[in-house]
């Protein structure tokens, strides 16, 4: 009986919960329907109408876009410009035909040149395809419509929709410059459409939708579209209900000039709408109906299903008790109660189950316990609670029993665990009762002793591999000894290896300079490949020594304040040749100022140029990139930084390969080094600078997609020298003032260049007093000007047509009467050897930088003056020869010394001008023979030139910094940069 009032009881329960459940989903549902669902439908609708209101909105902006488009094209092309510039109607008769304005759909055209003055302006009838007279008020732009002239800065341009008296009109106006965007503008071309009946049509077929264009102040504009027009743009999109079965759509488009416009206007059927009521109709229907029969359905299933199975199981599980785990409860069917009580009747016998393999899993753990080598400990910070037998072993007379409850080891109570439960790890030395010392390591964990805390504590003698670390560490020590007595061997020999290049690479380009017009013509290339390579394996062998020098910890940065875009545009300028020499375009991406850097200068620079003349090596045709940006400071531990990325669309590397790329002597595979070359010490020279510099240099790639190297450097370098650099290699004191010209003398300059801007360029930036200015335009009129004047100076451009600037340098110097007069070339080719091979005093490269051509047209006017005498000490006698017989060139008497003590002696009595000193000496070395020069009463304000081939120190810098004027590195320059070193600090001023 209480049982049967307690099922009715639930069985009321749950069917007053059903109807209440129904109720109330039924009145929520019927009260929010029409909330939510037509709701829904009618955002739904809005924004289809907005869709198309956007539509037609669109169509008109893709067609001012196409017509801006048509109007960039014409306007960015040389015929336009030249037409604005010449005015030839031919331009006009030849482009602007009716063809051009039915294929770009235009009804207008003009050309207004910067003054405002219409070169050109016709309008045209595309329905009856003929020209007409432009629009009244495009045939002037000195009123409101001059703002359509864009002329005054390269990328301006309007485009957009014009109110005119004849109706609405889309124009785009661009100003016009060369094919290549450059400028200065001359003009600006206008491009108009008129928006008619045909132009309405053409953009109705392409939205398929109908609509109707109003301006803003028609008188019969209709009265639902009224407060859009006094609304203005803000108001747009613009919909309206028209009624149960209509729905209006609007958007306004403003004029050129922003107080005007038009409005788009298209009605639409409310279909959406309607759909929405008819759904929410049926919607409504079908679920009261269906809510009620669900209802009777769950109640009626619940209650025969679950309820009285329900409770017929729980009074089975009921009766099973702790200490009767055999009673199992009776599986009622094969359903999801049915299986609860399968899954009960499981539970019982797996925790049966369970508790036989704890207590047999128990006795396995104390038995390997027992047997473990490790010495297991468990206290409770003061007594042994427990210990195995390699404990009791260690730790006293090796039976467990007697150690547990006495006290704990100090070494093994001090080590705590942490309460987290992660190991604690310690070494220590321990003592044991036998005398015996041995190197034992402690783990500590947290452990629960009859649920009291407590500590276990395992204790493992690691003597024996203490004594394998020991014996690997000095064998690691030996070899890291032998691999710097290898570096320490290499650094070295630097004076040894560098010194014969110098020789081979000396007489190659002499032997060149000699056989330069004789025959045969293979001996030339001979001595040619010769110089190369000897070129080719000097660089090879700088890179092994510093490679070397790094590995030996003796390399040392020489950190000094640079501006890095002049740091960015050397790089660049280096680079350019190998880039162009493979069809690369090299682009420089970086903020106009990046201020200064403290770090290596020559060391970046070296870095960089890696890094660009791999890109432009592996990238045919395409682009190569130098992206600069700035890491601001993000706490002490990360200061500010640049970054430095080269990116390039070459040949990519596979993400196999990418972590070989900064190993020593390796390239990404074989292939590689026989179509490139190479040697693959570069980048694995390039990280290790990166990383003396503080940065790292990492890598992103693609195969056949392309590259990018990034270099990370901090912009002020901790650490390294802090001497002051010694003078750049071949030092030109570009920064300094163009040294004056004799005054009171007229000296004749002949310029021969075919361009006439050059022509008439160069004599007004060299205008002096002192000069005058004769011009040809070609090498057959310089060749008779420069006979009959006999100039002091002539510039010659090299590309000209007809004859060369080569070959009028070969009929100059070829000729008694011109031989000696000074020739400075002009190039786009940096071909500097050829030109002093063939007598130029120099050659510079075009865009000429004007300060450095100004000084070298001065620095040539002022002339040698007498024969001077110069001082070249070397023990080396190939490379004492070389120099003298290259110094002999340059009109210099040349006075030899082998060591130090002969120098001093000839210094005394010949009185150099100059002296060329070597530092690799015998008995005197070279820092001291400068001192002892110094010293002396000739040698005191003479110019040093120091020429070797050892790698200086710190200290050593800093001695010459004060003593010499310049240092060149042997087997790194060639006998024209010798040659204008001399001659430059021969021509400073001497110091008091």
């Amino acid at each position: 009986m209480q049982r049967f009032i307690h099922t009715r009881s639930l069985r009321a329960r749950l069917l007053l919960v059903l109807v209440l459940m129904v109720v109330a989903l039924v009145a929520a549902l019927a009260l929010l329907a029409d909330a939510i669902i037509e709701g829904g439908f009618l955002a739904l609708e809005e924004r289809d109408v907005a869709e198309r209101v956007a539509q037609v909105s669109n169509a008109f902006d893709n067609s001012i876009v196409g017509l801006q488009r048509t109007t960039l094209d014409y306007a960015q092309w040389d015929d336009t410009y030249a037409f604005a510039l010449d005015g030839d109607r031919v331009f006009i008769e030849t482009n602007f035909v009716d063809t051009t304005f039915l294929y770009n759909e235009l009804t207008y055209i003009a050309i207004v040149n910067t003054t405002g003055t219409i070169l050109y302006a016709q309008g045209f009838e595309l329905e009856e395809e003929d020209f007409t007279d432009p629009p009244a008020e495009l045939q002037s732009f000195a009123g409101p419509y001059a703002t359509l002239l864009q002329h005054e800065q390269l990328e301006a341009g309007q485009s957009g929709l014009l109110l005119l008296e004849d109706g609405p009109m889309l124009i785009a106006s661009k100003s016009i410059l060369t094919s290549l965007g450059e400028g200065p503008a001359v003009g600006t071309l206008l491009m108009g459409r008129w928006l008619d009946e045909r132009e309405i049509a053409r953009l109705e077929a392409l939205t398929r939708l109908n609509f109707s264009v109003w301006l803003l102040d028609e008188a019969q504009l209709p009265a639902v579209l009224q407060p859009l027009a006094a609304a203005g743009v803000e108001a747009t999109p613009f919909i309206q209900i028209l009624d149960d079965q209509q729905i209006l759509g609007a958007t306004v488009m403003s004029d050129l000039s922003g107080t005007s416009g038009i409005i788009v206007a298209l009605e639409l059927p409310r279909e959406v709408y309607q759909l929405g009521r008819t759904t929410l109709r049926n919607y409504t229907l079908v679920l009261v109906g269906a809510a009620l029969l669900f209802g009777v359905l769950v109640l009626f299933v619940v209650d025969r299903t679950l309820l009285r199975r329900t409770l017929s199981l729980s009074h089975q599980v009921a009766a099973i008790g702790p200490h009767t785990p055999e009673v199992r409860v009776e599986a009622l069917g094969q359903d999801e109660v049915g299986q609860l009580g399968e899954a009960i009747n499981q539970m019982l016998q797996r925790l049966s189950d369970y508790q036989t393999q704890i207590a047999e899993s128990e006795q396995r753990y104390r038995q390997l316990i027992e047997l473990l080598p490790d010495a297991i400990v468990v206290h409770n910070g003061q007594m042994v609670r427990y210990i195995n037998s390699a404990g009791a072993r260690l730790l006293g007379n090796g039976l467990p029993a007697t150690l547990v409850d006495q006290p704990v080891h100090p070494l093994i109570a001090g080590l705590s665990p942490r309460p987290d439960g992660v190991p604690v790890i310690q070494e220590a030395v321990f003592h044991t009762p036998q005398g015996a010392v041995l190197e034992v390591e402690l783990v500590a964990l947290p452990f629960y002793d009859q649920e009291a805390p407590a500590t276990q504590v395992i204790v493992r003698n690691i003597t024996e591999r203490k004594q394998i670390e020991q014996t690997l560490r000095a064998a690691k020590e030996a070899a890291d000894a032998a691999n710097r007595a290898k570096s320490q061997f290499l650094s070295t020999m630097s004076h040894e290896l560098r010194t014969p290049l110098t020789a081979i690479i000396g007489y190659a380009e002499m032997l060149e300079q000699s056989f330069a017009d004789a025959e045969p013509a293979e001996v030339q290339q001979d001595l040619a490949r010769i110089h190369g390579a000897g070129v080719h394996l000097l660089a090879l062998i700088n890179d092994v020594l510093d490679l070397s020098k790094i590995e030996a910890g003796h390399m040392q940065i020489k950190p000094s304040m640079f501006n890095v875009s002049e740091l960015l545009d050397k790089a660049l300028a280096t680079a350019r040749a190998l880039a162009q020499r493979n069809g690369n375009e090299l682009v420089l991406q970086a903020t106009d100022d990046l201020g200064l850097m403290y770090s290596d200068e020559m060391r970046l620079h070296q870095v960089l140029l890696n890094l660009l003349s791999n890109a432009c090596k592996f990238t045919h045709d395409g682009r190569v990139s130098l992206t600069v940006s700035v890491l601001p400071e993000v706490g002490p531990e990360l200061p500010e930084r640049l970054v430095f990325a080269v990116q390039d669309s070459g040949i990519g590397i596979a993400p196999d390969q990418i972590g070989r790329l900064f190993q020593d002597f390796v390239q990404v595979d074989a292939s590689s080094t026989r179509r490139y070359g190479g040697t693959g010490l570069g980048l694995a020279l390039s990280q290790r600078f990166a990383q003396l510099l503080g940065g790292t240099i990492t890598v992103t790639s693609e195969l056949g997609v392309g590259s990018t190297f990034t270099l990370t450097l901090p912009r002020h370098v901790q650490g390294g020298a802090t001497n002051i650099p010694l003078t750049p290699l071949a030092s030109s004191d570009q920064d300094a003032p163009p040294a004056a010209l004799p005054g009171g003398e007229n000296r004749i300059v002949l310029i021969i260049d075919d361009d006439p801007a050059i022509r008439d360029l160069l004599p007004r930036l060299l205008a002096n007093p002192g000069l005058h200015f004769e011009t040809a335009a070609s090498g057959e009129e310089g060749l008779e000007l420069a006979m009959a004047l006999l100039p002091d100076l002539i510039l010659l451009d090299v590309l000209m047509p007809g004859m060369s600037g080569w070959d009028v340098l070969k009929q100059l110097k070829a000729d008694p009467d011109t031989t000696a007069i000074p020739v400075l070339m002009l190039t786009i080719a940096e071909d500097t050897e050829h030109g002093v091979m063939l007598g130029a005093a120099n050659l510079l490269s075009k865009p000429v930088e004007m300060d450095r051509l100004g000084q070298e047209v001065a620095l040539l006017l002022q002339g040698q003056g007498a024969t001077q005498r110069l001082l070249l000490v070397e023990d080396d006698p190939d490379i004492r020869t070389y120099l003298r017989r290259t110094l002999d060139q340059g009109g210099w008497g040349v006075i030899e010394a082998e060591d130090g003590e002969t120098a001093l002696r000839l210094l005394a009595e010949q009185a150099p001008a100059l002296a060329v000193v070597d530092l690799m000496l015998p008995d005197m070395d070279g820092i001291s023979l400068i001192a002892a020069l110094r010293a002396h009463p000739h040698g005191t304000n003479i110019p040093i030139l120091v020429v070797t081939a050892k790698d200086l120190g710190a200290d050593e810098q800093a001695q010459l910094n004060q003593s010499v004027a310049q240092v060149l590195r042997k087997g790194s320059f060639r006998g024209d940069e010798l040659l204008r070193s001399v001659q430059t600090l021969l021509q400073r001023p001497m110091k008091e």
